[in-house]
């Protein structure tokens, strides 16, 4: 019975309702008899269906989401004169701007190697678009003043829009301290443009990835129903392999 369950709520609610829908007015369409732009529209749809389902499923996190999230492992020791943590956003909420989950995930992996490392902490994000916001770093000191940590020992680049920008102020940030090697801590599936954007700036980066975003185990049933936090992880991938090739013919 739990199985049904879960089944026929998959299917019943986006984005599982709507694949099923697309679903059907393809295989309506191809089944119209001598009507070839129909049929061709038909054919067309169905890819887009197939491929929407992909990107709504586990099928889809093994083609888009893992090989990004499996690029660089969480090591176990790490070396670097900084650590730097990149921004996610915020929530605005009725009682006011609080970071949002990816922020936090990040926060509280940069506040285990302060506490592990007893390196400086570089917060680094700004406002968020469309969104009047305080600059979401400097949200981010204050979690980590709450968790304890020393105002000294925290550093906020409140002027970067995107992740170009975050390694291009840190830079900065680095070489007026004289630091030339720092810890990364970002979502596991923004790890590798992160690094690579780094990297252009002349830093040495140690990749300390967190915040992943789907099931690291093997393959099952629950793999092949559409979800919303299937589909949500594998924008995420999209997004991030967009950024790649955006990023790649750019130079500081």
């Amino acid at each position: 019975m739990f199985y049904i369950e879960k089944i026929l709520s998959s299917i019943l609610t986006p984005p599982g309702l709507i694949i099923l829908i697309l679903l059907i007015l393809a295989l309506t369409l191809l089944r119209k008899k001598d009507a070839r732009g129909i049929k061709a529209a038909g054919i067309v749809l169905l890819v887009l269906t197939i491929f929407g389902y992909l990107l709504s499923t586990g099928l889809g996190t093994y083609l888009y989401l893992r090989p990004l999230e499996k690029e660089y492992p969480v090591p176990k020791s790490v070396s670097g004169q900084v650590i730097v943590v990149l921004s996610g956003g915020v929530v605005i909420t009725p009682a006011g701007q609080v970071l949002d989950n990816h922020s936090v995930a990040r926060l509280s992996a940069a506040l285990k190697l302060h506490l592990q490392t007893k390196l400086p902490i570089i917060v680094s994000g700004s406002f968020v678009p469309g969104r009047n916001t305080l600059p979401v770093a400097e949200l981010m000191r204050d979690w980590l003043l709450g968790q304890g940590v020393s105002t000294s020992r925290i550093l906020v680049e409140p002027q970067a829009r995107n992740t170009w920008e975050n390694a291009e102020y840190t830079a900065r940030l680095c070489s007026q301290s004289g630091w030339k090697s720092v810890i990364l801590v970002t979502s596991a599936v923004h790890m590798k443009r992160a690094v690579k954007s780094f990297e252009k700036f002349g830093l040495t980066v140690t990749p300390y990835p967190t915040d992943y975003l789907y099931d690291h185990t093997d393959f099952g049933f629950v793999d092949i129903l559409p979800s919303r936090d299937a589909l949500n992880a594998n924008l995420a991938a999209i997004h991030e392999f967009f950024g790649q090739i955006r990023y790649a013919f750019m130079n500081p």
